[in-house]
């Protein structure tokens, strides 16, 4: 993996909208979450960050020459760190065409795993992670968990334990980004390790080096995140 490999990843991300600061929101002033509908008067945040493709529930920006190359990045990425893994399980819906994406990478280099479907259950306030859709497997087998992104490991614990109920073992969770909200320590607290293609630090500090981003933008983005 190479810092050419991860600065096309990110700037990929910044073309297709996926990423969007500030100035970029309806007026100027930021983003409203999902955390706003509990807490209407916290502080909009600075930045917004959809990685999931057009035929998502939540659609978003991700074209399919982005998720390829992006597979093919984190397959890059998994080569280095020499990952072990009969298959690969991506936690629903954004990570599901991410793992996918990198399954076929692992394909075309002669690796042969495993692809796991896991079901998300709708409910009319909740989403769930509630079973094993499809795949063949083993008691025993080890399981690579791939997603989109992690801010805290609520949804990656929910998956990881669907898949240790099957009698599945996981060691990794592999993400295209990480937040640095605390997802990574809660998940290497209970014993899993996660390995991210970008850090959100390291996407600010790619984007004020290709001048579409300044430094105090950058600052007002890891403030808050530090913060929230």
């Amino acid at each position: 993996m190479t810092a050419n490999d991860v600065r096309g990843v990110a700037m990929e991300i910044w073309n297709l909208g996926a990423f969007m600061d500030k100035k970029r929101s309806p007026d100027g002033k930021g983003f409203k979450l999902k955390l706003h509908e509990k807490d209407p008067d916290a502080p909009l945040s600075p930045f917004y960050l959809n990685l999931r493709t057009p035929d998502n529930p939540k659609a978003g920006p991700l074209t399919p020459a982005a998720v390829a190359m992006i597979g093919r990045k984190l397959f890059r990425m998994a080569q280095g760190q020499e990952l072990t893994f009969d298959h690969v399980a991506g936690l629903p819906n954004a990570g599901d065409p991410i793992a996918e994406a990198f399954y076929h990478a692992l394909l075309a280099s002669g690796r042969t795993v495993g692809l796991l479907k896991l079901v998300k259950a709708t409910t009319a306030d909740q989403r769930h992670i509630t079973s094993l859709a499809s795949g063949a497997y083993e008691r025993g087998d080890e399981v690579l968990v791939v997603d989109d992104l992690i801010t805290m490991a609520d949804t990656k614990l929910e998956g990881i334990g669907v898949l240790e109920n099957a009698g599945l073992i996981v060691r990794d969770v592999l993400v295209v980004l990480d937040r640095q909200q605390g997802g990574g320590k809660q998940l290497l607290a209970l014993g899993y390790n996660l390995r991210a293609l970008l850090t959100l630090e390291e996407l600010l500090d790619i984007y004020v080096g290709q001048n579409v981003m300044t430094n105090d933008e950058r600052r007002d983005i890891l403030d808050y995140v530090r913060t929230a």
